[in-house]
């Protein structure tokens, strides 16, 4: 469905040079809403106003705060920004806050804009020329540079249609904001409406949201119902990526929301407590950065604390970039893509910016090369090498295509191609059908060599066991590690014929449990000595005395001997030879048949045992259903029926 272009301009410069008027002049609309703003004639929260302009084309305007103390204010209005109208009143010239706003809307991806020269009644057309000298000094080498620059007054209406049409032309080449990403609206303001509850307004910007939709309040978990929509004021069904959006939400109290939570689609995203990003210190700073310096981290409407891991040098130099980890001990919302600033505490001011590039990341131990060359192709490489790539990261927790969408910052048809991409290329597998569990090749390949000299060091120590247990095998990986991924692994093992499983035991195909030719004589005595006992079955401390062999030496070979189905080992550790035991219970099948029940005294009868061996036997029977204990007495199991 085509949708008008709706362009979000957000105002910029130093205290005092007119920017609230200016958009007054614009729109007839005074964006100082609060009382204390009227009172001291600054702005101190952001301001909204929609323009209208020659053509059709419609902005919605931000106005931001201009003092120095309300820089924080000036960043969340910014960040959603498409263009700017950056102000410099023609009486004062370059001031200290004109400087920061532009770096600020340089950090944080503006690409374009206009520079109003303001207040050009309150000075002659020689002044305004030295004022256009020093603004096209300050902006060379950023995106205004060759800007349109516009000289205007709020007060006589001079230059106000001049700029109107420079915004117009502006508008033109803007492009729309992708409508069919993951939909996410950070919160500017929260507020409450007699009669209809709980509204929050912020620049839309990606995806859409609409009427009677369940959304997700970010980090808090929160869920919400949208009972209304608004577009500057217009209420309508759905609202796109790039419009100024209002949502009057139901099931969700004013105080469960602030300015900085983002509204998302349920289980779409989450939050984290530190990204990966590409960083640049400006070079106003100064100063080199040190490793684990502290700021103050502004992204989207959001502000936390933040600690600053260098990952590709000890200091980084004034003026120079590279890569770096934000870690915070609060949680916050992100997405590869999303632009940043990082402020000083004290003095407060903006020391540099950059991009998110990971957002959900493991925590970096040193400085490695490899992390560099990882986070190089995640800021610079096409979405093929970077969903590669971010699979390789993520190692064992994988991608489900939400996960992917959200990593990519691209549709959930694009990140599923994308996905399949991988697998087909042999860069990914698909652990788990059901979720959509995507792995990276090279990990399961990884597990698979674990296992593989896992199970060749067990055959070595345990040459007469017949494999090891596939629980024991899975508690020799991390706990960390799910149980569906070594479940996967084993079976692609299998499936590859490198082992074979059988039952709860798993081995290398091509190992199979042999007996020595000493070991196969001591066999011939064991069974000998099994076999004459009878129903009397003997221990392993027994078998040792009786054959004056060390019990430890003895134990490997009576368990082989037992998986080969030779002898049948009770719970209570007595050995019963198979024909033996295939005997007895056939006896007992017939006295359950003959009687209906069996008791102790019968089993002492039938075998002329006393109760030291016959209550072995009996669980022995329990245990494999050949028999069930009711009362004092046996009736036939499952197994133990004609």
């Amino acid at each position: 469905m085509s949708q008008p272009k709706r362009i979000v301009l957000g105002t910029a410069g130093h205290i005092d040079h007119g920017k609230t008027a200016l958009v007054r002049a614009l729109t007839g609309t005074d964006t100082d809403r609060l009382k204390e703003e009227q009172k001291r004639g600054i702005t101190i929260e952001l301001g909204f106003a929609t323009l209208d302009l020659p053509g059709g084309q419609r902005f919605s305007i931000v106005d931001v705060p201009g003092h120095e103390k309300f820089v924080r204010n000036m960043v969340a209005g910014a960040a959603g920004i498409d263009t700017v109208l950056f102000i410099v009143a023609a009486d004062e010239g370059v001031m200290p806050q004109t400087l920061e706003h532009l770096e600020i809307c340089s950090l944080l991806g503006v690409r374009s804009g206009i520079v109003a020269l303001t207040k050009v009644d309150m000075v002659d057309e020689e002044f305004i020329e030295l004022v256009r000298e020093e603004v096209t000094d300050l902006v060379e080498g950023t995106f205004l540079e060759g800007a349109p620059m516009v000289p205007v007054s709020a007060i006589t209406g001079e230059g106000v249609d001049a700029l109107k049409e420079a915004l117009a032309e502006l508008a033109e080449k803007i492009e729309s904001r992708d409508a069919k990403g993951l939909f996410r609206l950070p919160v500017d303001r929260v507020f409450t409406i007699k009669g209809f509850g709980t509204v929050v307004t912020g620049t839309l910007l990606s995806g859409a949201v609409k009427k009677e939709e369940e959304v997700e309040i970010l980090p808090s978990g929160v869920r919400a119902k949208v009972r209304g929509v608004e577009v500057h004021g217009e209420p309508v069904n759905k609202a796109w990526a790039g419009n100024r959006t209002a949502l009057n939400f139901s099931g969700v109290g004013v105080d469960e929301i602030h300015r900085g939570n983002t509204v998302v689609h349920p289980g779409t995203m989450g939050p984290t407590y530190m990204v990966d990003a590409a960083f640049r210190l400006l070079p106003t700073v100064g100063k080199p950065l040190e490793d684990r310096q502290k700021f103050r981290l502004h992204i989207a409407t959001q502000e936390v604390p933040v600690t600053v891991a260098l990952l590709d040098g000890d200091l980084m130099e004034a003026g120079s970039g590279g890569y770096v980890q934000l870690r915070s001990k609060e949680k916050f919302i992100a997405c590869p893509g999303d632009h940043f600033v990082l402020r000083a505490y004290s003095p407060a001011k903006t020391v540099g910016g950059g991009k998110v590039i990971d957002h959900a990341p493991s925590r970096h131990k040193g400085r490695k090369a490899e992390t560099v060359e990882a986070l190089e192709v995640l800021d610079k490489g096409e979405a093929l090498n970077r969903l590669e790539v971010f699979l390789m990261l993520r190692r064992q927790k994988g991608l489900t295509p939400p996960e992917a969408q959200s990593a990519l910052n691209v549709t959930i048809e694009e990140a599923r191609a994308l996905l399949q991409r991988a697998v087909n290329g042999g860069k990914a597998l698909v652990v788990d059908r059901k979720t959509q569990h995507h792995v990276d090749a090279g990990f399961i390949e990884e597990l698979a060599g674990d296992a593989l000299g896992l199970l060749a060091a067990f055959h070595d120590e345990n040459p007469l066991k017949r494999g090891l247990g596939i629980e024991e095998l899975r508690s020799k990986y991390p706990r960390y590690l799910g149980a569906k991924l070594i479940v996967f692994t084993l079976d692609k093992l299998q499936a590859e014929g490198k082992v074979a499983v059988e039952g709860e035991f798993v081995r290398l195909s091509d190992f199979s449990a042999t007996l020595s030719l000493e070991d196969d004589e001591l066999r011939e005595k064991i069974s000998s000595y099994i076999s004459d006992r009878g129903y009397e079955a003997p221990t392993l401390e027994n078998i040792a005395e009786a054959l004056g062999e060390d019990a430890a030496a003895l134990k490997p070979v009576l368990e082989y001997l037992v998986g080969e189905g030779l002898f049948v080992r009770t719970k209570e550790g007595f050995f019963f030879d198979k024909t033996v035991m295939d005997g007895f219970i056939s006896k007992v099948i017939d006295l359950l048949a003959e009687r209906g029940e069996v008791s102790v005294a019968d089993i002492k009868e039938l075998t002329g045992l006393t109760r030291k061996y016959t209550i072995p036997l009996l669980e022995y029977l329990d245990t494999n259903r050949i028999t069930t204990r009711k009362g004092d007495v046996r009736v036939a199991g499952v197994r133990g029926k004609r």
